[in-house]
């Protein structure tokens, strides 16, 4: 029997680091992303396809870091290798991530060679003062030079991302780059409200009161971006991701849908989800890039030593995942699917749940092929954290 999952695999190289950006990546400087890395990956990807009885990969998603970054022989070898872990091409919705400047026709031309799909570009803003607030590499000039060159010369899906209120910008600069965005017509939009770590360069400024920010007017932004990309044809399918025509992101549909999925690389994450009565196992690896390389390129591997963090999640956590990954998207919950998949019926505390946010406009149900369906509103979904507390 097919045994499909989707592979999220991490590139934890930039030439510098955005000051909001939390994610774990390093610095790869002149030397570039070093081949070894991309040795370990496949190491690792087959590794984890065999214990796991994979033979195909249902999508995949290269993230980072900066992809876009990886050489031309570097893109030929870790598709190659992907493909042949599962012995097939790839076929199904493959992505990866790039930064602007990175983005020419010979580039574009070898992710395509290589089985790339679906192309993710990290706009952000159209601001000038915004990215060098925030230390972008891009420009506006650039920015604009990637786009021109991906809507002549990509063949494949293209998304780009935007993060609303970033230090410096105002509504009228905001709308206007959202205007100028869609002038390139992509398939799928993710907008992101800036989300304030502490731990971070401009966190620390902001809780710092070192630059003044306005959270609620933040709030309020990202609400005018939703309803702008709703306006213009776009589709929010989950609370930040806005398509055309259905062409939905499948990879993180397999996220919001817990779905089984692995993570290859430094820093990345998988989890195999255990179903009724069983535990879930979601790994983390090390972010100990030399660690990480050393033992996937190693001779004497002790697999009961693999450099990563084993956490074991009880069905009834991850039941309560599933109404926070599942409510985020405009589709919702299945309460058939929920008793399916954990064995356990829908108690009357979510039923009643579910009745009282429907009476105040923030939730619908509806039937679908005879399964019953549950999901907030665009009102609703506004406040998703209040209901998981009212869950709990």
């Amino acid at each position: 029997m097919e045994h499909s999952v989707s592979l999220y695999i991490h590139i934890p190289f930039c030439l510098s680091k955005c000051t909001y950006c939390d994610f774990f990546s390093v610095p790869c400087g002149g030397g570039g992303i070093p081949d070894t890395y991309i040795d370990a990956v496949l190491q690792e990807s087959a590794y984890r396809a065999e214990i796991n009885n994979i033979d195909s990969w249902r999508t995949i998603y290269i993230g980072g870091g900066t992809p876009s970054l990886l050489t031309e022989p570097q893109i030929h070898r870790l598709f190659t290798g992907l493909a042949a872990v599962v012995g097939e091409k790839l076929s199904c919705e493959t992505t990866i991530e790039c930064n602007p400047c990175d983005i020419e026709e010979k580039k574009l031309a070898a992710f395509e060679n290589a089985g790339v799909t679906r192309l993710s570009c990290g706009i952000q803003s159209f601001c000038g003062n915004v990215l060098r607030t925030v230390r972008r590499r891009s420009s506006p000039d650039s920015i604009h030079l990637a786009l021109s060159c991906i809507q002549k010369y990509w063949h494949g899906l293209f998304s780009a991302d935007m993060i609303s209120a970033l230090p410096g910008e105002t509504e009228e600069s905001f709308a206007a780059g959202l205007d100028s965005l869609l002038a390139y017509k992509p398939d799928h939009i993710s907008l992101y409200s800036l989300t304030v770590e502490k731990e971070t360069p401009l966190g620390e400024k902001i809780f710092s009161k070192k630059i003044p920010y306005d959270f609620d007017w933040a709030d309020a932004l990202w609400i005018f971006g939703r309803n702008y990309l709703c306006s213009h044809g776009y589709e929010e399918y989950e609370v930040s991701n806005f398509c055309r025509d259905g062409k939905k992101c499948l990879h993180n549909l397999a996220y919001w849908n817990q779905e089984n999925y692995i993570g290859c690389g430094a820093g990345a994450t998988g989890t195999i989800y255990g179903g009724r009565k069983l535990l879930s196992v979601r790994e983390t690896n090390t972010r100990n890039i030399a660690a990480y390389i050393d033992f996937w390129q190693g001779s004497k591997k002790t697999f009961t030593e693999i450099p990563a963090e084993t956490e074991y999640i009880t069905p009834e956590t991850a039941a309560f995942e599933f109404f926070m990954m599942g409510l985020r998207t405009s589709a919702g919950i299945c309460r058939e699917t929920y008793e399916e998949k954990f064995g356990i019926t829908f108690s009357d505390k979510i039923e009643h749940l579910f009745c009282d946010w429907e009476k105040t406009g923030r939730c619908i149900k509806y039937e679908k092929n005879t399964r019953h369906f549950y999901a907030l509103t665009g009102k609703g979904i506004l406040f998703l954290n209040e209901f998981l507390e009212s869950l709990l």
